[in-house]
């Protein structure tokens, strides 16, 4: 029996899939790959786990469509439990993305512009952190005097 409410799940898992693919193709092309993998590593795993559960619908529809049955069973998988299986892991895809909305984009321009947002986010981050430690530095330079002396590194490091 032929389900149609997969349809819309799997229009959505396709855009889901090429807006991931375009972020990531778009921060491989700004030459930031190692740095936002190394410096992010939650979210591209995230990505990768949300393209995964993406990809989990297109497979169990195609198995459901064309009546396929698995070792060990008698018959092929019920239509319901195959739409079921299906929102559930667009449920958990949608989950994982949650806070990426502004990221992914279904257009070349706007998945550019969020990789560029995310790059100079990680700068800013990076600003404000070392900022923070120079501040942090001065005023423990102010109460407890100079920690390092200049002449004992360059002794030092002759």
């Amino acid at each position: 029996m032929v389900s149609y409410i997969h349809l819309p799940i799997v229009a959505l898992c396709s855009f889901i899939l090429l807006a991931i693919w375009r972020l990531w193709i778009c921060i491989d092309r700004l030459g930031f790959m190692r740095e936002v993998s190394r410096r992010a590593p939650t979210m591209f795993y995230g990505h990768l786990l949300a393209a995964v559960l993406a990809i989990m619908p297109l497979l169990i529809t195609a198995g459901a469509w064309s009546d396929i049955t698995l070792p060990h069973q008698t018959a092929p998988i019920n239509a319901y439990l195959a739409a079921f299986m299906s929102a559930a892991c667009l449920g958990g895809c949608l989950l994982l993305l949650k806070n990426t909305g502004e990221r992914l984009a279904l257009s070349w321009a706007g998945s550019r512009e969020g990789a560029l947002r995310f790059v100079a986010m990680l700068r800013i981050i990076d600003a404000a952190e070392l900022a923070y430690a120079l501040q942090y530095v001065h005023e423990h330079e102010a109460k407890n005097g100079r920690l390092i002396d200049a002449e004992t590194v360059r002794e030092v490091s002759k």
